[in-house]
């Protein structure tokens, strides 16, 4: 299993970033990791740069969220996609299908720690 490793502080100017005035909407609250892994492909690939906006550590509505968990042991961040249902339940979705769906009942979730949803992937080039 591969993580994103750690999250970046805030940006302090976003537009700058996504050259979006739209972006400045979200103020200092964008911050950004590394896609590792292929669980998102297509819509994010591997090395990617995922910008994300803090949610109040819940995910409500269906979307792209940054969330870490226990897993055997270690704190994991994940990227996957989230469906919230009425009853509390999080479906666990990877967007490569060769990943499996999961859900989350609300007494499996004690350990999650939701970061934020994303709302934008850019790749990184080197261009020095």
């Amino acid at each position: 299993m591969t993580n994103a490793v750690a999250i970046n502080e805030p940006i302090k100017k976003p537009q700058m970033l996504f050259d979006s005035d739209n972006m400045s909407d979200y103020g200092n609250r964008v911050q950004t990791c590394r896609m590792q892994g292929d669980s998102m492909q297509p819509t994010i690939e591997p090395c990617e740069v995922v910008a994300f906006v803090d949610c109040g550590g819940r995910a409500l509505t269906p979307g792209i969220f940054i969330f870490s968990r226990n897993v055997l042991g270690s704190r994991c961040l994940f990227i996957k996609r989230i469906e919230p249902s009425g009853r509390g339940v999080l479906k666990i979705i990877s967007d490569n299908h060769h990943y499996e769906t999961f859900t989350l009942e609300p007494d499996e979730q004690n350990d999650m720690q939701i970061h934020g949803r994303v709302v934008a992937a850019f790749e990184i080039r080197n261009l020095a």
